[in-house]
């Protein structure tokens, strides 16, 4: 098992020390259009430099942070965008959000992660863009998708919102594709309750994401924190304010605050996760009909959550998890939905073919989203079960693993 490991701490805080500071600046300082204490600039700069990037574009969460960045690479209606089956919907609906078709391609069996042969098969001439996923805290096989990204000229999105500090061959999460976009959504490793990130180091790219976040400004730049166009542009009578289509994605300062102060303990927060994950790792080692997500040996794996396939047939899933809890367990949580198979793409399916002049963008390019697109992760996914590591105290989180030991014992 890769490790993230760096110190012997046993606890920290479930928040920051320095949040309750940041934020009471923020509020001493008062709330102005122009004018801030500059935590946003603050977050953006640090964010990008640690992931080896160059530009950093606070959002009000990690769907817009994608949004932004196809609409950054021009990607519109009848675009196609590549997107993994194991996912959650937000990746997908990015690709939505910009009158584009997301195509689902299959996972690795193993990793779970996206199969960058299944990615080959499915890129046609309307494809614009892939948008890999750490899943789980696990990194996608990069190089392949990033030949091919070059090969045809497609822009990559790396979906991090769940890979804070995971790495691929030595390189960390973020810093590899075309865009990088990490979440601050209350359940993950860095969070401000919501919000996200996007970075990159392309300075046209980087522009565009800012304009397309920040309601289409004509006179924004690329400086950490820029969000406003100045007070004496605004104010002449004859000054166009927007260029381009855009909109108000932006995170608000004192999330952004609160974002920083845990991003500047992010070592802290992911080594937690990863002792967490080791204690059930230990347990999942001795079962034989547990089998963990593998991680390639030049992978490491930053453990947003523990999951491991339930290698039995037939098995009863909620009998398994119903017994967790009853010993004192925290529960566990199935896999998402296999993404093509969701509610929402046969609704769609369903309006696009009644009304298919209501939805011209679609009408002549939606794939089928049915059975047997994805057949490794629909096999899969059923057998699935995702362990929490968001465990502040790793007592607690050795307690879990023992409960776990507990619950195999019963089957």
């Amino acid at each position: 098992m890769e490790t993230h490991v760096k110190t012997n701490m046993k606890s920290i805080p479930r928040v920051s020390p320095k949040a309750y500071e940041y934020v009471r600046q923020v509020l001493d300082f008062g709330f102005h259009n122009a004018h801030s204490p500059g935590f946003t600039g603050r977050l953006e700069r640090q964010f990008a430099e640690r992931m080896g990037r160059t530009y950093g574009i606070a959002h009000a969460n990690g769907t817009a942070t994608m949004q932004t960045a196809l609409m950054a690479a021009g990607v519109g209606a009848g675009d196609e965008v590549i997107v993994p089956a194991f996912t959650v919907i937000a990746t997908a609906a990015a690709a939505l959000h910009c009158n584009a078709v997301p195509v689902v391609a299959d996972v690795d069996a193993e990793t779970w992660t996206l199969d960058p042969a299944d990615v080959a098969r499915k890129i046609t001439p309307n494809t614009k863009a892939i948008i890999p996923v750490s899943i789980c805290g696990l990194m996608a096989d990069m190089d392949p998708i990033m030949a091919m990204a070059a090969k045809h000229n497609l822009v990559v999105i790396e979906d991090n919102a769940q890979g804070y500090l995971c790495e691929y061959k030595g390189r960390v999460a973020g810093s590899i594709g075309h865009f990088a976009s990490f979440s601050f959504q209350a359940s993950k490793t860095v969070t401000c309750g919501d919000g996200g990130i996007l970075i990159c180091s392309d300075a046209d790219l980087a522009l565009r994401a800012r304009r397309a976040s920040t309601v289409g400004f004509r006179d924004l730049s690329v400086k950490p924190g820029d969000t406003v166009v100045s007070e004496e542009l605004r104010c002449q009578p004859t000054y166009k304010r927007h260029s381009c289509i855009g909109w108000n994605q932006r995170l608000p300062e004192l999330a952004c605050a609160v974002a920083l102060a845990e991003f500047e303990r992010v070592d802290e927060l992911v080594e937690m996760r990863v002792r967490s994950a080791k204690a059930f790792d230990a347990v999942v080692r001795g079962c034989d009909w547990l089998t963990p997500q593998n991680v390639p040996a030049d992978y490491t794996h930053t453990y947003w959550n523990y999951p491991v396939k339930i290698e039995r047939d037939p098995f009863d899933w909620a009998a398994f998890r119903r017994k967790f809890v009853e010993l004192g367990g925290d529960g566990f949580y199935a896999s998402y939905c296999p993404l093509h198979l969701e509610e929402v793409f046969e609704n769609l399916t369903k309006e696009i073919s009644i009304r298919p002049d209501r939805y011209p963008q679609w009408a002549t390019r939606w794939p089928k989203y049915e059975k047997g697109l994805c057949p490794v992760w629909e096999k899969t996914q059923p057998k699935i079960a995702m362990l929490k590591t968001n465990y502040f105290n790793t007592d607690d989180a050795e307690q879990q693993a023992e409960i776990l030991k507990k619950t195999i014992k019963c089957f």
